[in-house]
């Protein structure tokens, strides 16, 4: 089928990286870093894989609609915390697999891109764990299902400082001037979902 390229990019990309596939369902694929071998940088191996993933995806759309075949946008949500991994199931049948909170996180982050505009979303934690700054923050969101806000990141584009001061004003409350400036933003990048989101 036209699924099974794109999925064997994907696959290969988690793998070359160190990643666990946990499944596939459907055109989603779950995986997770740090077990079965611990890995101590197993959240920045999580985030340089999200960031393959997703140009690996846009140049497999580009190619998909050259040739007719019109593709979505690729979703990604990146967390990291405890989870309790292992082989799960009864005397017949074992799935190894990841359990916690953290797994719910990630979901719900890779929906939530839907919504901002965005292709990838990121907790602070997981970032902070990666060593990685210079994302464009999203806002501080509470997440469907979650008793606690999570602050969010997504990756730079475009004029990352004109963003930035745009989203100062925004969390200062002066929304007047966030709007006059993401307006800016979004003149020299129209594609630019999160500034139109705000």
């Amino acid at each position: 089928t036209a699924l099974n390229p794109y999925l064997d990019g994907v696959l290969q990309i988690v793998e070359a990286h160190g990643g666990t596939v946990d499944k596939i369902v459907g055109d989603a694929v779950h995986s997770f870093f740090g077990a079965p071998e611990p890995q101590p940088d197993h959240a920045a191996r999580a985030v340089a894989c999200a960031l393959a993933i997703d140009a690996f995806a846009e140049a497999h759309r580009a190619t998909a609609h050259r040739a007719g075949v019109p593709l979505g946008e690729t979703r990604i949500g990146v967390d990291t915390g405890r989870a309790i991994v292992g082989n799960f199931g009864g005397r017949d049948r074992f799935d190894y697999t990841v359990y916690g909170d953290v797994i719910n996180t990630a979901a719900r982050l890779e929906s939530a891109n839907r919504q901002f505009g965005t292709r990838i979303c990121a907790t602070a934690e997981a970032l902070a764990a990666a060593g990685v700054s210079g994302w464009r923050p999203i806002g501080t969101v509470r997440l469907a299902g979650k008793n606690e806000a999570a602050e969010i990141y997504t990756p730079a584009r475009g004029d990352a400082a004109a963003y930035a001061a745009a989203f100062a004003r925004l969390a200062a409350g002066d929304v007047a001037a966030a709007r006059t400036m993401l307006r800016q933003v979004l003149e020299r990048d129209p594609q630019d979902g999160l500034s139109r989101f705000h």
